[in-house]
C-alpha cells in the first residue's frame, strides 16, 4: 500500500486547485491597467515599444488578457515559422473617440521592428489569445477572444499571414461563447477553433468546432451541451485517453448544483459529441454534485479527470464542510463510454490542503472537523448492512492538526503528533489514534498523501 500511495502522491499536481472557482475578468481593471506596463526593454527590443508608441499616440493604455497562457499586453511568437519571434500588442488609444482594443503584430525585417499589420476591435476587452495552425498553412495562427466569455458579450478573431507571408490578415468568427479553445481535436496534426455556450435567449447551449479554409470560416461539427447550465466555469482541454483528445467542461447551474460535460470528436462517427448529454432532458446528470471542483490532470499522467463527489457515510447536512465529503476522480474511457476512478481525495479547504484516501478506506471511513483547534480527524465507519449509510462510528484513526510555528515549538517535545510538514509559519501535524487497526497508515504513508492546496 505505501509504495501504492508513494506513487499516486508524487504524480499528483502541485497547483492542485480544489478551492471553489473565480472568474478571471477581475484580475485586470480598466484602472489598474494602465499601471501595468511591460518593463521597457533595452537593446533589440526596445524598437517594439517605439513603435507602438508612434502608432498609439501618447497616453495609451496596454490591455492585457483575462484569461488563457498568454496574459501578457506584449506578446513573443514565431508566427512565420523562421526560427525569429514576431510581436503582438494590445493596446487602446488615448483618444476618447476610440474605446475598443487594437491589436498590432510586429516583426523585426532588415534590423528595424516593422508593422505587419494593426486591427482594431470594438471591444473594451481581451479575453484570451491563443496559437495553432487552423488553416493548415504549415504556420500558427493567432486567435484572439474579445470581450467577456462568462458575460456572454464576446466574439473571435483569426490573423493569418496574407498570400505574401509579410503583412497579417483578419477573420471575424461572429461567434460569441463562454469558453474558447485551439487544439487539435480530430487528430489530424493541425489545430481548430472550439466553443462552448450556454442557453442565451434563442440561442441554444451548444459545442462548435471550426478551421479557417481558403479564408473563411468552415464549421466541422457541432453538438448540444446542458441547457440548463448558467455558467461554463472552467474548460480543460487535452487527452481523455492515451489517443483521444477532448475537453471537459465544468458548468454551474444553480447554487451548490454543478456538472461536468465531456466533449471530444468522433473519429469513427466524424462528429462532435457530448456523451453524458441526455436528448430527452436536455442536461447532464451523470456527473452532478454540489461542490465547485474543477476537473484536469490530478495525478500527473497527462490524462484528464473529473471530479464525482459524495458525501461520506454517517454525515447528513447538506451545508457541510467541503472534509464531509470523499471526491473520485474519474478519466472517460471513449471506447466503452464509462468512467474509471483513479484516485479519492478528502479536501479541507479552510486549512488548505487534501488528502489522498487509500484504497483500503474506500467505504471504510468517515471524517469530523473541528474548525476551532483547526484538526480533521479520520474515523473508521462500521456499515450496519448493504446501505453505507446506515452504521455508526467506529475507532479514530488518525488526526491532522495545524499548529502555527510557535505552538509547535512549544509543545514539540512533549506530543504525540508527528510533524508531515512546515509551510509559511504554520505546521501541519498527524497523529495515529489506533495504530493496532487494519485501517491504521505508516507516518510515512500520511506525509505521502498529504499536499497543500494551491491557487491557480
Amino acid at each position: 500500500m505505501k509504495n501504492a500511495i508513494r506513487r499516486l502522491a508524487a504524480g499528483v499536481l502541485a497547483a492542485l486547485c480544489m478551492l471553489p472557482l473565480g472568474g478571471c475578468s477581475a484580475l485586470f481593471s480598466d484602472d489598474t491597467e494602465a499601471l501595468m506596463r511591460p518593463p521597457r526593454p533595452t537593446g533589440d527590443k526596445a524598437g517594439i515599444h517605439e513603435l507602438i508608441e508612434k502608432t498609439a499616440g501618447e497616453g495609451y493604455i496596454f490591455k492585457y488578457p483575462s484569461s488563457g497562457d498568454n496574459r501578457s499586453a506584449i506578446i513573443m511568437q514565431d508566427l512565420t515559422n523562421d526560427g525569429v519571434e514576431e510581436a503582438i500588442a494590445l493596446y487602446q488609444k488615448a483618444d476618447t473617440s476610440s474605446t475598443g482594443v487594437n491589436i498590432m503584430f510586429i516583426r523585426k525585417k532588415d534590423g528595424v521592428w516593422t508593422s505587419m499589420g494593426s486591427f482594431s476591435s470594438s471591444s473594451s476587452l481581451v479575453d484570451k489569445v491563443m496559437f495553432g495552425d487552423v488553416n493548415e498553412d504549415g504556420v500558427p495562427e493567432t486567435v484572439v477572444g474579445w470581450g467577456s466569455g462568462q458575460s456572454g458579450v464576446s466574439n473571435i478573431s483569426v490573423y493569418s499571414l496574407d498570400g505574401t507571408g509579410e503583412k497579417m490578415e483578419e477573420t471575424i468568427l461572429d461567434q460569441s461563447y463562454a469558453q474558447l479553445l485551439v487544439m487539435d481535436f480530430d487528430g489530424d496534426g493541425f489545430e481548430e477553433i472550439f466553443t462552448a455556450n450556454v442557453t442565451v435567449g434563442d440561442q441554444p447551449a451548444q459545442a462548435r468546432l471550426y478551421r479557417l479554409k481558403s479564408g473563411a470560416i468552415e464549421i466541422l461539427g457541432s453538438c448540444a451541451i446542458d441547457s440548463a447550465v448558467t455558467s461554463i466555469v472552467s474548460a480543460a482541454g487535452g487527452l481523455l485517453t492515451a489517443d483521444q483528445t477532448g475537453v471537459m467542461l465544468d458548468g454551474s447551474k444553480a447554487a451548490n448544483a454543478y456538472i461536468t460535460e465531456v466533449v471530444y470528436w468522433d473519429r469513427m462517427k466524424r462528429e462532435l459529441v457530448s456523451p453524458f448529454w441526455d436528448p430527452a432532458t436536455q442536461t447532464v446528470t451523470t456527473t452532478a454534485r454540489s461542490l465547485n471542483f474543477a476537473s484536469r490532470d490530478v495525478n500527473g499522467d497527462k490524462i484528464l479527470e473529473l471530479p464525482m463527489v459524495n458525501l461520506l457515510p454517517g454525515i447528513t447536512s447538506q451545508s457541510a464542510p467541503d472534509s464531509a465529503y470523499l471526491t473520485d476522480w474519474h478519466q472517460y474511457d471513449t471506447e466503452t463510454n464509462t468512467l474509471v476512478r483513479v484516485m479519492s481525495m478528502v479536501t479541507n479547504s479552510v486549512d488548505g490542503y487534501w488528502f489522498l484516501i487509500p484504497d483500503m478506506w474506500k467505504n471504510q471511513i468517515t471524517t469530523e472537523q473541528d474548525v476551532s483547534n483547526r484538526t480533521l480527524t479520520f474515523r473508521r465507519w462500521v456499515s450496519s448492512g448493504e446501505n453505507l449509510s446506515e452504521g455508526r462510528q467506529g475507532e479514530r484513526l488518525l488526526e491532522i492538526r495545524v499548529f502555527t510555528a510557535k505552538q509547535w515549538s512549544a509543545q514539540e517535545s512533549e506530543t504525540d503528533y508527528f510533524k508531515i510538514l512546515d509551510s509559511n509559519n504554520l505546521v501541519y501535524a498527524g497523529r495515529l489514534l489506533s495504530p493496532q487497526s487494519s485501517l491504521s497508515m505508516t507516518e510515512n504513508d500520511v506525509r505521502n498523501s498529504f499536499k497543500l492546496l494551491t491557487q491557480e
